[in-house]
């Protein structure tokens, strides 16, 4: 009679239950081999039991290794370029995401000529966004050109409640675009007539047909633009006295960088968060 382990195979090899126990490919061959003595070799139900722990032990092997390559990619710090790329993002979207009290601050500081420290006071913010509406003939070719995403207008008045300020953020796809569109205005950006007033209920801010016009230009590397235009609040032509008072509306620029600095300043990226894509 032949022996026992002739008559039946056999029992498969048990399962690591953990990857870490998984032999090395060498060692896996090397055991396969040892299950098919030279007795049995040629019976075909002892080398399907071989071929089938082998593959199992295989499959494990495989998995254990996709596992860690997706342990790896999801552990992997973001390089300075994704970083750099989300703040970009981030900086571009704020013309939607920020409440508009946060793009146009209740109150702004700016200096006189004495020199003292005042505070303008915002009275209204338009509710409209549309760049073609916001900026007149003269600028309305150049901000389709450029592709104008919004414009957002707030209007604030000085401290002494005798002059008002109209401050408009126009927004662009990109830094380079808002930068084309810088270059595009005209050279005596000091005295353009750009942007239009916002008229609110105490003011005759919406009367600046003759007032002087400041426009305030962002940063170069951000893609926003301000434009800012100043008048007295009474609605008198800005040339109503024979002395030229520029002084009166030099705030303007103030306010304006006052709003642009926040707007285009970096965020601090932390990508752990769900906010960030990155």
């Amino acid at each position: 009679m032949p022996p026992w382990s002739a008559l039946e195979p056999p029992a498969a090899p048990e399962v690591p239950a953990s990857s870490e126990l998984v032999p090395a490919p060498a060692e896996v061959l090397a055991a396969a081999a040892a299950l098919v003595a030279p007795s049995v070799r040629r019976r075909p139900g002892v080398l399907a039991m071989a071929c089938l722990a082998l593959t199992v032990v295989g499959c494990l092997v495989a998995a254990a290794a996709a596992g860690e390559a997706a342990h790896a990619a999801l552990t992997r710090k973001p390089t300075a370029a994704q970083r750099s790329a989300a703040a970009a993002a981030a900086v571009a979207r704020r013309w939607r995401s920020w409440p508009a009290g946060r793009i146009f601050p209740a109150t702004l500081p700016y200096r006189t000529v004495l020199p003292t420290t005042e505070t303008a006071s915002r009275i209204g913010i338009s509710p409209a966004d549309s760049c073609t509406v916001a900026v007149d003939a003269t600028l309305r070719l150049l901000a389709v050109r450029q592709h104008c995403l919004a414009a957002l207008r707030a209007t604030y008045v000085d401290e002494l409640q005798g002059v008002v300020y109209t401050v408009g953020v126009l927004a662009f796809p990109g830094a380079g675009r808002a930068a084309s569109f810088l270059a595009g205005l005209p050279a005596d950006r000091n005295n353009i007539s750009g942007l239009r007033a916002l008229a609110f209920p105490g003011t005759a801010s919406g009367r600046f047909t003759d007032a002087a016009r400041q426009a305030a230009t962002a940063s170069r590397e951000g893609p926003f633009v301000v434009l800012t235009v100043a008048g007295y609040a009474d609605g008198r032509p800005a040339a109503f006295t024979q002395e030229r008072r520029s002084s009166v509306f030099a705030p303007a620029v103030q306010l304006a960088a006052e709003i642009i600095g926040p707007l285009n300043t970096a965020p601090t990226v932390n990508c752990t968060r769900r906010e960030w894509s990155c």
